[in-house]
């Protein structure tokens, strides 16, 4: 499990880390995060990672928000799975203020 604790990113980073695994343009998620921004009261968003040796998601990338009104009110320190399932483990990688989101 790594110690660090995540960077917090500016838009542009943060979308290029992003977009660079996953099937998404930055126009896309910025798209997506500004419906989030508009319709949720939110802190900003983790960039989780998933660190499974034996899953097919190893090394792929999950964006959620965290705040108040959210499943995480701050970034956790340890291990998440997104998704539910043992497969989907991730720790955060990063994070997105979002006072960065236009």
């Amino acid at each position: 499990m790594p110690t660090d604790k995540p960077v917090s990113l500016a838009f542009a980073e943060f979308a290029a880390r992003y977009c660079e695994r996953q099937d998404s343009t930055p126009a896309e998620l910025l798209t997506t995060l500004k419906r989030q921004k508009e319709s949720f009261r939110l802190e900003g968003w983790l960039l989780l990672e998933c660190h499974v040796l034996d899953s097919s998601r190893l090394g792929s990338y999950t964006v959620l928000p965290y705040g108040p009104d959210n499943t995480y009110k701050a970034p956790p320190d340890h291990p998440v799975s997104p998704r539910g399932l043992a497969s989907d483990m991730s720790v955060v990688v990063a994070l997105l203020p979002a006072s960065e989101v236009p």
